[in-house]
C-alpha cells in the first residue's frame, strides 16, 4: 500500500521557491533530484502536489518494469522514430519558458 501525502511530504526538507514541474513560484518546494547540462548540474524542486503525482508515476513505473520482466523480449514494442510520431496535435498549453 502507498503512503499518505503527509507521509510522503515529511520525507523531505521544504523550503519557499519554484517547482521545476508545474512552474509555480512562491510555494513550498523539496528537492528532488538534478539535471546536467553541459556538464553543470542544477538542482531540480517540486511543490507539494508534483512530488505527490512524481511519486505515484515513480510506483506506476515500477509496476510496469515488474510487468514487463514476465513478457518475452520478442514481444516488446519497438519506438517511433521522431519523423513518425503517432500524434501531430500541438500541446494544449504554451512550451515552458526557457531561460
Amino acid at each position: 500500500m502507498g503512503l499518505r501525502p503527509d507521509e510522503l511530504w515529511s520525507r523531505f526538507d521544504w523550503q519557499t521557491g519554484s517547482c521545476f514541474r508545474c512552474e509555480q513560484t512562491n510555494v513550498p518546494v523539496a528537492e528532488v533530484g538534478e539535471i546536467s547540462v553541459a556538464g553543470t548540474a542544477f538542482l531540480l524542486f517540486a511543490c507539494q502536489w508534483c512530488v505527490f503525482r512524481l511519486e505515484q508515476l515513480h510506483w506506476t513505473m515500477s509496476e510496469r518494469a515488474t510487468h514487463r520482466q514476465s513478457i518475452p523480449a520478442s514481444a516488446h514494442a519497438q519506438p517511433y522514430p521522431l519523423g513518425q510520431w503517432p500524434s501531430s496535435a500541438p500541446l494544449g498549453r504554451p512550451p515552458a519558458h526557457v531561460a
